[in-house]
């Protein structure tokens, strides 16, 4: 019988003796036969297969240049030369696979994307050190009250102790927060109006703490006498924006609540301590007036309103911070019994780093963001080495090709890590991509994590990102190099490259074993996603006591100089109530300091008359308020018992307070607490009061905090400067919003008020990290389930594939289509089943880590681990149902001709 060109020789083995030229002769006849018996010309055919084995010389050339044998050294422009034909033959197989190619590349972009954006926010926060030269050894120190009060304040008198010869300390330094008007000339000599700024008033040797000095001028520690209020030092970012970047505002006068201050310096960039919150002081700063608190060292060390910053000493730790803390207590404990020796089991002083005292409330949350965005990258390299193991059968002869013409294991497997790298760059280049806008819409959210605003793409990030696309190359392309680099030319080119059922077993097991651990991670990311979003439910869902949620609020803080006591602060309240009452809309005025849900607040001491504390107990202490008449109802505050506040509780008036229902019942159990009497600790003037009202207790910081027992003093006995003004509107508070600042500018023109927001709004922001935490989490347990699903379908959709002459014999033999379609099912119920129960007992020791994010829910609730098991296997039938529904249409005539 004639030869049939369209018919393979008898032989499909290359000829023995290792001549290279004669290999490639073969292979590319070997080539162009099958062409031709797909259709092509000859001469198609032969250009076809030249391409698909690559130009004839310059492989002989490759083969020439490169030791493929292992026989001898490899020189670096071997090497090289290698690489570059790597990478040649990559591309050009990844073309031939355009589908494959993407989906590997678009898994990696999500998954290297996630991983970035979270890392980018991680640098930032955690890793990123603060802008000081002193960073690493910056301590906060605190009064500590035991559970009830964690973190307290230090009184001026308190701090001028501390000075006194510290052992473990370089410096201290004392701030506190004041807002106030700023005005005067700004840019260009010109007059603008006033504006609130965030002023801190603080200790002259702030900046030598921080070990900062400033752009321009001498600042405040170098400077001989002691500053009282008179200089101020800006932000690069003030002095930018409201002067102009003017070189000439050192030394010139500006207008700080109507007083004349003297500009005598200018930080550098990024300098804005406290950057992030450190306990009361809650926004980034935007001046510092310099003042000597040992001024006050003989006032009432009960007042405590400062925040100590101090520098450790080369070489000590926090350890010798807190050694040295240890013994002023004893110093106190000893010269103030009355204030202390009371308190001795509960008062302490403490010190905490101030870095962990601006991230520590974040950290938990970050880290679990970061681990969970990394079990997404591992299961979506799990996912390309599974798609990568389905194409394997197609890559078995390019391989066999390769191994035939000497290439060694070693090479065989550098190629495979390069179409790997490849694909992982493209995943790189696009994820930095979503990365980048990944990262603008985090900010945008403001979750309120501290230091967020500096994150951004550096150097640090760069190289993590280099280090994320080689390790996910090396993750994804393993297992395909492993089962690749093991193919023999003999087995691979015999009958048009079929596989021996060994190998099938294998690679089965291989892609089963894959989907088993991306179900795995999934569950364990699904877990904590279900944990958060039941604890925001219940947070949100939690009572605070407060209400009110259309009521407009706003924060006022007249300016010392035009309103320089108590008489003109109480005329100011009148006519702002008047006057706002008036708007359209609005039926009740009042006002309040500290505001509920705002993050402030301050509290104290009190004594019960003929109330005797036992020795080591504390002495009452309690959170306190200071309202104007009808704040009650303007917040939603239920009054159980007594009245209200009146415009004739006023200066002259007797003493009275309103107390909650806790303070009732603690000091006063089974017995009414009206009419009776407490003192205010000098608060009132006199300092004993009647209790006219018992309200409900209230969550002042959010349902997370307890809190004290509460205290309402009445506003026009004890006057405060800055207060929120709380207006009850009805309907639409937008309309309200827009009038405010045109009735203010009625009562005082240019009178500066922030912070205006409805009630609903400080609710909402109150609770923005933990729906940040809640959101991120399940937008990464979503696609960790999308990818583990799209896994499972894979490897059910390429076994379909494989087993097509089975099905089609089963089907040809009289077997049922539901047979085959419960059959594909249940293989992948089963591969499910085996990663969820893997899963659900990782999460379950895992997700203690989650313990501290967690409210109202426990880490190991059953109800949500149950869920998610159910969940994953719905999903899992539904992704397994798919390609059996593919196995019903396999024709068994075409089968069993083929």
């Amino acid at each position: 019988m004639p030869d049939d060109p369209r018919r393979p020789r008898p032989s499909t083995l290359p000829p023995a003796g290792g001549d290279v030229d004669a290999e490639l002769e073969f292979h590319l006849e070997m080539q162009t036969r099958r062409f031709v018996a797909q259709g092509l010309s000859p001469d198609a055919a032969r250009r076809q297969a030249r391409e698909r084995l690559g130009d004839v010389a310059r492989v002989r050339e490759a083969c020439a240049a490169i030791d493929l044998s292992g026989e001898a050294p490899m020189t670096a422009r071997a090497w090289l030369a290698g690489w570059r034909y790597d990478v040649r033959d990559a591309w050009r197989a990844l073309r031939r696979a355009p589908l494959h190619a993407f989906a590997c590349a678009a898994t990696l972009a999500v998954a290297i994307g996630a991983t970035a954006a979270m890392f980018t926010v991680f640098n930032a926060v955690l890793l990123a050190r603060l802008p000081y030269r002193h960073a690493d050894r910056l301590v906060m120190v605190w009064n500590s009250y035991g559970a009830s009060l964690p973190q307290a304040a230090v009184s001026a008198p308190e701090f001028a102790d501390l000075l006194d010869a510290p052992r473990a300390f370089d410096a201290l330094a004392a701030i506190t927060v004041q807002p106030v008007g700023l005005g005067g000339a700004c840019g260009g000599g010109a007059d603008c109006a006033p504006e609130r700024v965030t002023s801190y008033v603080a200790s002259a040797g702030l900046f030598d703490v921080l070990g900062v000095a400033p752009a321009l001028g001498a600042g405040f520690h170098e400077r001989g006498a002691p500053a009282e209020g008179t200089e101020v030092v800006l932000t690069d970012a003030l002095w930018r924006r409201r002067y102009g970047s003017d070189p000439a505002i050192v030394g010139r006068a500006v207008r700080l609540d109507g007083r004349v201050v003297t500009v005598v310096g200018v930080m550098p960039p990024g300098i804005r301590f406290p950057d992030a919150p450190l306990g009361f002081l809650r926004e980034p700063a935007d001046l510092w007036v310099a003042y000597d608190w040992t001024l006050g060292r003989s006032g009432s060390r009960g007042d405590q309103n400062l925040a100590v910053v101090a520098r450790l000493r080369e070489g000590l730790g926090i350890a010798d911070a807190r050694a040295e803390l240890d013994r002023r207590e004893a110093q106190f404990t000893a010269a103030f019994p009355g204030r202390y020796a009371g308190e001795a089991r509960q008062w302490s002083l403490m010190a905490v780093p101030v870095l962990e005292q601006m991230v520590g409330d974040v950290r938990t949350a970050l880290v679990v963001l970061f681990g969970a965005v990394g079990l997404v990258l591992l299961i979506a390299c799990a996912n390309v080495a599974n798609l990568s193991l389905a194409r394997a059968a197609s890559r078995r002869r390019d391989i066999a090709v390769r191994a035939a013409l000497g290439a060694g294991r070693a090479r065989l497997v550098r190629q495979v890590f390069t179409e790997a790298l490849l694909l992982a760059s493209a995943g790189g280049v696009a994820g930095f991509g979503l990365a980048t806008a990944g990262l603008a819409a985090l900010k945008a959210l403001d979750p309120g994590i501290p230091r967020l605003a500096a994150a951004s793409i550096d150097l640090r990030v760069l190289l993590f990102g280099l280090a994320l696309v080689a390790g996910t190359a090396v993750l994804a392309g393993l297992l395909p190099a492993w089962r690749l680099s093991g193919t023999t030319p003999r087995g691979a080119l015999q009958d048009g490259g079929a596989r021996g059922s060994g190998h099938s077993a294998i690679a089965t097991t291989l892609r089963r074993g894959l989907v088993v651990v991306e179900v795995t991670l999934a569950v364990v990311v699904l877990v904590g996603a279900g944990l958060l979003m039941r604890s925001l439910s219940a947070l949100t869902a939690a009572p605070t006591g407060v209400d009110g949620r259309e009521t407009v609020t706003f924060q006022v803080t007249p300016p010392s100089s035009s309103y320089e006591n108590g008489e003109r602060l109480r005329e100011l309240h009148t006519r702002l109530v008047e006057r706002l009452g008036a708007l359209p809309g609005v039926r009740g005025v009042s006002a309040i300091s500290p505001m509920p849900l705002a993050g402030g607040g301050w509290s104290g001491s009190f004594f019960i008359p003929g109330l005797e504390v036992p020795e080591g107990q504390p002495e009452p202490h309690a959170e306190f308020s200071a309202v104007l008449p009808g704040a009650f109802q303007a917040l939603g505050i239920s009054m159980l018992e007594g009245r209200d506040f009146t415009a004739f509780d006023t200066t002259g008036a007797p003493g009275v307070v309103v107390v909650d229902q806790r303070l009732a019942d603690k000091y006063w159990p089974g017995r009414s607490a009206i009419g009776q009497r407490l003192d205010t600790d000098g608060r009132l003037d006199p300092s004993e009061a009647t209790v006219i009202g018992v309200v409900r207790h209230i969550h002042r910081a959010g349902p997370r905090d307890d809190g004290e027992p509460q205290i309402y003093l009445p506003l026009r006995q004890y006057t405060l400067r800055t207060v929120y003004f709380t207006l009850g509107v009805d309907g639409d508070p937008a309309p309200v919003r827009t009038s405010l600042r045109a009735a203010i500018d009625d009562v005082d023109a240019g009178l500066p008020i922030t912070d205006v927001r409805t009630m609903a709004e400080r609710r909402g922001r109150l609770f923005s990290p933990d729906r940040f935490n809640a959101f991120v989490l399940s937008l990464f347990a979503g696609v960790a389930l999308l990818l583990a699903v799209v896994g499972l379908s894979a490897v059910l959709a390429s076994l379909v594939t494989e087993r097509r002459r089975e099905i089609g014999i089963r089907l040809a033999l009289g077997g049922r289509p539901a047979g085959v379609v419960r059959r594909v099912i249940g293989e992948g119920l089963a591969t499910a089943m085996v990663g969820i129960a893997i899963g659900l007992g990782a999460a379950m020791v895992l997700s203690r880590g989650l313990a501290g994010l967690l409210f109202g829910v426990t880490a190991t609730d059953a109800g949500t681990y149950l869920a998610i098991g159910l969940l994953l296997l719905g999903t899992a039938a539904v992704a397994s149902w798919i390609p059996a529904r593919r196995a019903t249409r396999v024709n068994p005539v075409e089968v069993l001709q083929a």
